[in-house]
């Protein structure tokens, strides 16, 4: 018998991560054993007392806690260490809690995208709800040494002129979900990479691998590097539009200008020590 886990990443907003897990069970083949680790990634609510009463009864889903926010890299990694405590999984799903499957058929994908590919990590289409278009496969990061520093240059710059508009309450810009032109969602690829909000690995992955994503990094740019990775380790990345999940994404229209500064600066400065670890990988660290 086949056997997948899954790992669902969760901080505060429990509802939608209760959404998404019932869509996961909503999956149903006989011939697969699944197991769901639901990482409530140390929030300050509580997300973990609900998720752990809601499920509390489903022996196929064991939620936990993280000691700390880890970030999404080591929080995922965290889920997977405590997976492996129930399975030697052939397959490992890493979803987003903001993720709904619309359709049955998936673990059918998978064995059907393995048995044609040998994939090492496979991603399926990803329609935004919110954003309206389709996510997958995503811009590839250029190998280019010299353009990383670049743009790690140009990360600094941005760092320093948002902690000016802090220190004078300037007005900053609200989140927004970031849209491209997306040309490739419709066609199978395995030259591309894949979206961080839905993953799947396979055993010859971890068979190259401890851990599902590098530690290094606290969010953003998971995705570059594991393309990085499966480069390094002539594992084959795959895209296949065959099946489709949904992404909720959403942001809040209530913040404030000094609130927008804050949460721009916390981005940029992960992106940036994310770069900064990505240049490393290239350097052969």
């Amino acid at each position: 018998m086949t056997k997948i886990g899954v790992v669902i990443l969760n901080y505060i907003e429990y509802g939608i991560t209760i959404d998404c897990i019932n869509s996961f069970c909503r999956q149903t083949d006989d011939n697969i054993n699944v197991k769901i680790i639901v990482v409530d990634n140390s929030s300050p609510n509580e997300s973990f007392d609900v998720l752990q009463n809601e499920f509390k009864d489903n022996l196929n889903i064991s939620v936990v806690k993280t000691p700390k926010n880890l970030g999404f890299a080591n929080g995922n990694n965290y889920g997977y260490n405590v997976l492996k405590e129930y399975m030697d999984p052939d397959f490992v799903i890493f979803s987003n809690s903001d993720i709904i499957l619309p359709e049955n058929g998936l673990y059918k994908w998978i064995l059907q995208c393995k048995n044609d590919y040998n994939f090492g990590v496979l991603g399926p289409s990803i329609y935004s709800i919110n954003g309206d278009f389709y996510q997958n496969p995503i811009r590839s990061l250029t190998t280019n040494k010299k353009d990383i520093e670049h743009m790690i240059f140009d990360l600094y710059k941005s760092l320093f002129k948002i902690r000016i508009k802090i220190l004078f309450r300037k007005k900053g810009k609200r989140n927004h979900i970031e849209k491209w032109s997306n040309t490739d969602y419709g066609k199978f690829h395995d030259d591309l990479t894949l979206h961080g909000a839905f993953q799947i690995m396979s055993k010859e992955y971890f068979n190259k691998y401890k851990e599902a994503y590098d530690t290094g990094t606290f969010l953003y740019m998971e995705e570059d590097i594991l393309r990085l990775r499966c480069i390094k380790s002539n594992l084959r990345m795959i895209y296949s539009p065959d099946f489709i999940v949904h992404h909720l994404q959403s942001f809040s229209t209530n913040s404030n200008s000094l609130n927008n500064n804050k949460s721009a600066y916390f981005r940029v400065k992960n992106m940036l020590n994310s770069m900064k670890r990505y240049k490393d990988l290239l350097e052969g660290e």
